[in-house]
């Protein structure tokens, strides 16, 4: 007598017993209790969702924000400059860029120490931005930061800086 997938103990069952509810917060998920890599993502996916609820309003990325807040801050005055900051591709940048520049953001000056380069500038919409998503994101980054007092904050940042900077 044959018999059929879920008669056959070495088969996988179709109706294991799995709960479908997510795992509570705070709760053991086991093997991967102690693994770096898995509380990273963990936390990113936090931190991104936080980030998408304060800023999609204003049509801000990761990507978008951090180059106005470089272009602003003048760390990062070129586009390849922007690029290797934030770890984007040139031509990746040069789109995040375009469209920025499409939207009234930025604008491209040429250097004047070297004509065949543009430095990158805020606008006044650009600045008007950022004064928002400021607000925005000091609310985010409260919210985030809520179970960490200043010391453990710190240190966070400092072991994730160590740990980003390998590359």
């Amino acid at each position: 007598m044959s018999r059929t997938p879920s008669q056959d103990p070495s088969a996988p069952s179709a109706a294991v017993e799995e709960d479908d509810a997510p795992i509570a917060r705070g709760a053991t998920k086991g093997p991967l209790d102690d693994r770096l890599g898995f509380w990273l993502r963990l936390a990113q996916m936090t931190a991104f969702d936080m980030f998408n609820q304060a800023m999609s309003p204003l049509s801000l990325t990761p990507g978008r924000l951090g180059a106005l807040l470089l272009i602003e801050a003048g760390t990062a005055r070129r586009q390849t400059d922007l690029a290797e900051a934030l770890r984007v591709k040139p031509p990746n940048m040069a789109v995040l860029l375009g469209g920025l520049e499409q939207e009234g953001l930025i604008r491209r000056v040429e250097d004047a120490r070297n004509r065949r380069a543009n430095i990158l500038r805020l606008t006044p919409a650009g600045r008007a931005l950022l004064r928002k998503a400021r607000e925005r994101e000091a609310a985010m980054e409260t919210e985030l930061a809520s179970g960490l007092d200043a010391t453990e904050r710190a240190a966070l940042i400092t072991a994730l800086r160590r740990i980003a900077e390998r590359r």
